[in-house]
């Protein structure tokens, strides 16, 4: 066993003389940190199960703010202060379980290692325990690493889920699901709004596009209408979820659980409103995304609805014209 990288790189340390304990080996170890490459320095880091101290003193090697090893196991916690032994940095070794140590404190981190006994059926419990306690710094990720001979089914909906499978030994890259919620009256929806959206696909795993009153226009379209052209226009997108709600948009955001607020901006007329309406959100707890379309900074709502009134759907998306054509012939001429 040796450290891997950074300042301590090509170190022993000690391996565990009980068969029970299994290290990570150090083929494995690379291959976890050069996914984690970029996570580390600076990080927070709880090293569950910790074992011989593996993980996370190569993590203080790499630059790590902090580390936080716990094992239950006082063999093993001797072990773990053995290794550490010339090692610099912030760190806290405790003889506690998982579950002690995730119910106790309010301290989020950025990497939280799990590498239970296998077959144990602890991992689990631990990965489900750190998410639901609020251990999990927001962006951060829960390295699980578990015997390829039972895969890992994760039934929660709030994680995306990254698998490793390396011969006998499986780990998993688990952070929790960022969602964004675009906002909007979406009457209709243009090439504009497409853009806006396709922006905040890159920034977040799933998107939410919500159709929201505004008691000051004039709607072409119902409600109805607006979401069916949005759901035609999204429609070969599987990450993108769209509704209509009569709610201020922090409640909307607050229910299905958005991380961030995604607004379209398409010039200066438009930014003392959406600042405005940022300052707003933010005082209700969500800050606000900007997004300022490129290629079709010029479209707007106002001048689609106008070429709609002549029959010329152009500046909507490809996906929902086919819909708006459906939607003009059933109200008659508009």
């Amino acid at each position: 066993m040796r450290i891997v990288a950074g300042r301590y790189r090509g170190r022993k340390l000690t391996p565990p003389s009980d068969d029970s304990v299994r290290p990570t080996t150090d083929r494995i170890k690379e291959t976890v940190f050069n996914i984690l490459q970029w996570d580390v320095e600076g990080a927070r880091v709880l090293d569950l199960f910790a074992g011989s101290g593996a993980l996370g003193i190569e993590c203080l090697s790499r630059g790590a703010a902090e580390v936080v090893f716990a094992d239950k196991s006082p063999a093993s916690v001797a072990l773990i202060r053995q290794n550490l032994k010339g090692i610099e940095g912030s760190y806290r070794v405790l003889t506690a379980d998982f579950t002690g140590v995730l119910r106790s404190g309010e301290d989020k981190f950025d990497l939280i290692f799990i590498d239970p006994p296998y077959k144990s059926g602890l991992g689990e419990l631990a990965v489900d325990a750190a998410f639901d306690l609020g251990r999990v710094a927001e962006g951060g990720t829960v390295v699980y690493e578990h015997s390829s001979e039972l895969p890992f089914k994760c039934a929660r909906e709030d994680v995306k889920v990254r698998t490793k499978v390396m011969g006998s030994v499986t780990v998993e890259f688990i952070r929790k699901k960022t969602t964004g919620l675009v906002t909007g009256t979406f009457d209709p929806v243009t090439k504009g709004h497409m853009e806006v959206i396709e922006e905040a696909l890159r920034l977040f795993d799933e998107v939410v596009v919500a159709v929201l009153v505004n008691p000051e226009k004039q709607c072409m379209f119902t409600p109805e209408e607006r979401l069916a052209l949005l759901n035609a226009a999204l429609s070969d997108n599987t990450r993108v979820k769209t509704l209509y709600s009569e709610d201020y948009a922090v409640d909307v955001a607050r229910r299905v659980g958005a991380d961030k607020l995604v607004r379209g901006v398409r010039g200066e007329g438009d930014e003392a409103y959406e600042n405005a309406m940022a300052e707003y959100n933010r005082a209700h707890g969500f800050d606000t995304v900007f997004v300022t379309p490129e290629r079709y900074a010029d479209v707007s709502s106002t001048r689609a609805r106008e070429l709609i009134s002549k029959g010329d759907f152009r500046l909507l998306p490809e996906n929902a014209i086919i819909t708006a054509e459906e939607i003009i012939r059933r109200k008659g001429k508009p």
